[in-house]
């Protein structure tokens, strides 16, 4: 799932946690689900900040910075 999708589909949890109109058992089931998403959001960002500083490293480089 690319980030965005994660993160959309993050803030549908949240706000179905916070209505607060579900079962414990939903709930639970929520949570996890939200747990999974927010990792897997939190490793594409920091592939996509890894990819940046190799970047700029790269550049740095080539211009003599």
């Amino acid at each position: 799932m690319n980030f965005e999708d994660a993160n959309k589909r993050l803030q549908e949890i949240v706000a179905k946690l916070e209505n607060g109109n579900v079962s414990l058992d939903e709930a639970t089931k929520l949570y996890e689900e939200g747990v999974t998403l927010a990792k897997d959001c939190y490793k594409q960002l920091e592939n996509a900040k890894g990819k940046i500083v190799n970047l700029k490293e790269e550049l740095e480089k080539y211009t003599g910075e």
